[in-house]
């Protein structure tokens, strides 16, 4: 069997990072413009996609940002205030659980940490944000020692598990090393594992049913492209239904909870980017999209 933890390819899905800042950009998340700007999300972005960036940036900046939130809602829910973020990427997300007197850990690849890391920092220091709670650590998902020396920040504080755009580009076996790895993390600190990955194939065709024939070109060339450059095909990693996934999780020893990604509770600020007639087709489906909180069992 091979060890997974030992391929040398996961470093080619960092480029994508840089697409979720841009997206995130257009959103009020904080100090996502900043962090967009400062590594040049939107050049990446038209690089990456080409022509589809102006199509896809009617869809995507809602289904990103309903996601990112959701994630934090998902924090909110199980009452838990530090975060290990896997594959975090350029995410704004520790800078604002530090500035609300949480511990953050954020973890990605080499590659990506080495460009991330910096620029990040220095937006929390601006920010005025305590670095002694708020920590980058290069680490990959699938090697249990990189994971465990990530988690030792929070000494023995409670803490969650968060990881969003992250699993699509794991393969079955992958996934289940990765689940094995934070079950164990997530056993001793008595938290929770919060991701919006894990059926997310399913909201993807959706929209692209939505958008018709066009758009299902389009879905289909970005797709291609990601492919190309990450050396991933994210569709075929996808579980082939909810029921699926859930026996996957609870075979792992997971309990398993779900709730909407959005609801109407909620604003989206990138609503008004979305043509008129597609946004309250696309609110629906975010509605029935879910993330989910994962609950080790002994």
């Amino acid at each position: 069997m091979t060890d997974v933890s030992k391929r040398t390819d996961h470093s080619r899905i960092s480029p994508t990072a840089k697409i979720a800042a841009y997206w995130r950009s257009l959103s009020d998340i904080p100090y996502s413009k900043e962090i967009a700007e400062s590594v040049g999300a939107k050049e990446a972005a038209i690089y990456l996609l080409g022509d589809q960036v102006v199509a896809m940036g009617t869809i995507s900046p809602a289904m990103f940002e309903a996601r990112y939130k959701s994630i934090n809602r998902g924090l909110d829910k199980c009452g838990i205030g530090n975060a290990l973020e896997l594959a975090c990427g350029l995410s704004p997300r520790g800078i604002e659980i530090v500035a609300n007197g949480g511990t953050y850990v954020g973890t990605d690849l080499p590659d990506i940490y080495a460009e991330s890391s910096p620029i990040i920092a220095s937006i929390a220091r601006r920010a005025g944000i305590p670095m002694d709670r708020f920590h980058l650590q290069p680490a990959n998902v699938l090697d249990r020692d990189q994971m465990e020396n990530a988690a030792s920040y929070f000494r023995r504080d409670r803490f969650a598990v968060c990881n969003e755009g992250l699993m699509m580009y794991l393969d079955p076996e992958e996934k289940a090393k990765m689940a094995e790895i934070v079950r164990v993390l997530l056993l001793k600190s008595g938290g929770a594992w919060i991701t919006t990955d894990i059926t997310l194939g399913e909201t993807r065709k959706k929209i692209a049913s939505m958008l018709g024939p066009a758009g299902k070109a389009i879905a289909k060339s970005a797709m291609k492209k990601i492919a190309d450059q990450t050396g991933r095909n994210i569709t075929e990693n996808d579980f082939n239904s909810k029921a699926d996934a859930v026996l996957f999780y609870s075979k792992l020893g997971f309990d398993v909870e779900e709730f909407p990604m959005y609801d109407d509770r909620q604003t989206l600020s990138t609503a008004s980017l979305m043509p008129e007639k597609r946004r309250e087709e696309l609110l629906e489906i975010l509605s029935s999209a879910k993330t989910w909180i994962l609950k080790p069992r002994n």
